[in-house]
């Protein structure tokens, strides 16, 4: 175990805290015991002289004179570890004439503390009585609490580091379940994290972190989905051109070669065409960081696009107007915005019946700038429209009409939108066709 492990660092908290409470409260406690050792020595020395003054005014009563009486008391007051003598006015000890047999008391052990105290104001002005005690019981009390704080310190120390690895452990066991689950998931296992307890900060973490799997679930399913689906449209076309050369390999040369190589070229150009709305895709989904979004003015790409769509349009009998302001100002990436124009104007006039009408208009705002393309074509059906956006999604009239169509074009509409914060809504047109509309924000 290394001191890289939480575990670890946890149980040296634990410790460390729990170590440093009882410290102060140790400290707290001797400072609170010796408190009440020292008033109960304080309480005890006056009491002492509280004893010598009553005595001396029981005793003045009857020797009338106060050397007298201090005399009788030297001999007959006797108190265990205390020492007592009287102080005259000039503060000299009164000392007890020879004749007085006093009691030998033993020297007091150290350390000796005194107080000093009158004897009586009107019965002996001037004299005090100065008790001397020893404060030896309370030192061994102190040092007996002590001893024992220090013997307890360790002990609950190690109480603490050891309460502490087991605690932190049964904690951390959901974190060691999660690691073993995670390391059991791979793509093709599925699998989740066990949550032990939903609401705590650990479940809340296993809940986010299999709400990623679902997501990462979710995106290599799509990306699964989308190979797939790209396997089969570029399945089809190249069939189609192996079987134009193969045919043209099994014949003798002649006419027919020109008319396969056209095919073929047809073919290709449907797989170009394919692979680059493939590329476009794979480039959204990347969301492309690295290339960064420039001031540019939507009216004269909206104007340089919808000019080359118009052999296309007359070959298709279909009327293309374009309607733009002299200014609409955004922030794009210029050939995302072709592509993305070029996609609704080819849907547009490919759906749009002969002699119909194709019209993209540029509206400038405040609030951005703003692309409209409408048609007169085949229009949306309410069934088909949450799938529009949908990768090789078509319609059946859309297949009817236009079969070399591969249902990428609105896909990667909405990618273009999305990539410059645009938003991308079909609607429908009076009396009958398509507008599609896309808001940009403000530059």
């Amino acid at each position: 175990m290394t001191g890289r492990s939480i575990r670890l660092r946890l149980t040296r908290w634990y410790a460390g805290s729990v170590l440093l409470l009882l410290l102060l409260a140790t400290l707290g406690a001797r400072a609170v015991v010796r408190q009440a050792l020292e008033e109960e020595f304080a309480r005890s020395q006056e009491s002492a002289a509280a004893l010598v003054r009553g005595f001396f005014r029981v005793e003045v009563l009857e020797y009338r004179h106060v050397e007298p009486t201090l005399a009788h008391i030297s001999g007959e007051l006797v108190i265990p570890d205390r020492h007592i003598h009287f102080l005259r006015p000039d503060s000299a000890v009164y000392v007890a004439p020879p004749e007085i047999r006093t009691v030998p008391l033993p020297a007091l052990e150290p350390p000796v503390r005194e107080i000093i105290r009158p004897l009586d104001p009107e019965l002996a002005p001037g004299w005090s009585a100065k008790i001397s005690s020893t404060a030896a019981p309370l030192e061994r009390q102190l040092r007996t609490v002590d001893r024992w704080a220090l013997l307890a310190i360790p002990f609950a120390l190690g109480l603490a580091v050891l309460s502490g690895w087991v605690l932190t452990g049964r904690t951390l066991r959901p974190v060691a379940d999660m690691a073993d689950a995670a390391d059991r998931i791979h793509a093709t296992s599925g699998g989740r994290i066990p949550i032990a307890v939903p609401g705590d900060e650990l479940g809340r973490l296993g809940a986010r972190f299999n709400a990623l799997l679902d997501r990462l679930d979710a995106a290599m399913s799509h990306q699964r989905r989308f190979l797939a689906d790209a396997a089969h449209e570029l399945r089809t076309p190249i069939a189609r051109a192996r079987g134009a050369g193969e045919l043209a390999l099994s014949l003798p040369e002649g006419a027919e070669d020109r008319e396969t190589l056209a095919r073929t070229q047809q073919e290709l150009e449907r797989m170009s065409k394919l692979v680059d709305e493939l590329l476009e895709l794979a480039r959204s989904d990347a969301e492309r960081p690295d290339v960064p979004l420039e001031r540019g003015f939507l009216d004269d790409v909206v104007t340089d696009v919808v000019r080359g769509f118009d052999p296309m349009a007359r070959r298709a009998g279909v009327s293309l107007q374009v309607e733009v302001p002299d200014e609409a100002p955004i922030r794009m990436e210029p050939e995302s915005v072709r592509r993305l124009i070029g996609v609704l104007v080819d849907n547009a006039i490919r759906y749009s019946p002969a002699c119909g009408e194709v019209c993209v208009r540029v509206v400038a705002a405040a609030t951005g700038a703003r692309l409209e393309v409408e048609d007169a074509g085949i229009g949306i059906p309410a069934a088909e429209r949450s799938r529009l956006f949908e990768r090789f999604f078509r319609g059946a009239e859309a297949r009817r009409l236009a079969p070399d169509g591969s249902g990428l074009g609105l896909p990667i509409a909405m990618a273009v939108a999305q990539r410059h914060g645009a938003t991308l809504a079909l609607e429908d047109r009076a009396p009958q066709g398509t507008r599609v509309v896309v808001s940009f924000p403000p530059a």
